[in-house]
């Protein structure tokens, strides 16, 4: 609870002008501070290996004195990252608005050990990744990549596809990304099978034609025609996606990453679809990012690659100006934040 004024620090860079933040400073207690801060790739990839710390001392960004003196100001801030020494950095800083669903590039305990409350953006790209996600599946089904090579060729030779319908999908972590595939799978005529942490008695959801605990995740995985990793990044699935896991697959399955990258032991992977057991896999996130020239993973075979880019930004900063300015209310309000991740005392 602010006792006066909200001194909101603008971390992530806006690409517009965004009238709810205006009417939210009209309308409340509040002063909306320009004070960027953006991380290169390679240390955020870096920090979230390492649970949002910066242990192989890669390059941070230089800050000006300017930009120090605004954040000294802000008693909460929006960012897609944390520099080290925020509590320095930040002295009175009560709250932190992430503009991404996953945070383990985030120092939630150093967040913690200041008191500051951590919340997430989990949510608001979860339409658009799901989307990206049965791009990619329709372009492997149909063989699109190969009628592509074949139209810049000028070959005409018919080449017909699969479909969706009737196939299995297993989706590891049902939060909201993880509930957006499965209502697309279903709308293709698939069954959906899921993971979660609590379940219902019945073990069905609306959106999934059955339920499992986290405990049996091979069982499902084994049941597959396509894996989806979709859930936050912890200790516990750290290396989740190994040689043992990707044998237990179906021959043929498609595994597809939009999580993490530090899921996927990344080796097995190529191995799994070099010697055919695999059909293809997605992904959209790796372990270390960029990539590096040298990878395996480039020339995997029928490795469907992107630069971890599965969110589409046409929506994405107006749903993040609509998180920050519901929780800033709340937050003057003295009520329970959304998406909160840490407990600050």
């Amino acid at each position: 609870m602010v006792d006066k004024k909200l001194n909101i620090g603008l971390l992530f860079p806006f690409r517009k002008d965004h009238e709810p933040l205006n009417q939210l400073s009209r309308d409340f207690p509040v002063e909306i501070i320009q004070a960027p801060y953006i991380e290169s790739n390679e240390l955020r990839s870096s920090r979230g290996l390492n649970s949002g710390r910066n242990p192989h001392r890669y390059e941070e960004p230089n800050i000006e004195q300017f930009t120090l003196d605004q954040w000294r100001k802000c008693n909460a801030i929006i960012s897609m990252d944390l520099p080290s020494n925020p509590e320095i950095l930040f002295p009175n800083l009560q709250w932190f608005q992430g503009v991404s669903a996953g945070y383990d590039h985030i120092d939630t305990d150093a967040l913690t050990q200041m008191g500051v409350v951590q919340t997430s953006a989990r949510g608001i790209a979860s339409s658009s990744i799901a989307e990206f996600v049965f791009a990619r599946l329709l372009q492997i089904w149909k063989d699109l990549r190969i009628l592509d090579q074949q139209q810049d060729e000028r070959t005409w030779r018919v080449r017909f596809g699969t479909e969706a319908n009737g196939k299995t999908i297993g989706i590891v972590g049902f939060g909201s990304i993880g509930k957006e595939v499965a209502i697309r799978a279903r709308a293709f005529g698939m069954t959906v099978l899921a993971t979660r942490r609590s379940l219902p008695k019945e073990r069905t959801d609306v959106d999934a034609d059955f339920l499992f605990p986290a405990d049996e995740v091979d069982k499902m995985i084994a049941m597959s025609d396509v894996v989806v990793m979709a859930a936050p990044a912890t200790e516990e699935t750290r290396d989740m996606f190994n040689k043992n896991r990707f044998a237990l697959m179906k021959p043929k399955t498609i595994f597809c990453n939009i999580a993490r990258g530090m899921h996927v032991v990344e080796d097995d992977l190529v191995e799994a679809l070099n010697n055919g057991h695999l059909a293809a896999a997605i992904l959209d996130v790796v372990r270390t990012e960029p990539l590096p020239e040298e990878s395996p993973i480039w020339s995997a075979t029928n490795m469907y690659l992107s630069p971890h880019c599965s969110v589409s930004f046409d929506s994405y900063e107006e749903n993040a100006v609509a998180l920050l300015v519901e929780n800033a209310k709340r937050f003057l309000q003295g009520t329970p934040l959304a998406n909160v991740v840490n407990r600050a005392s």
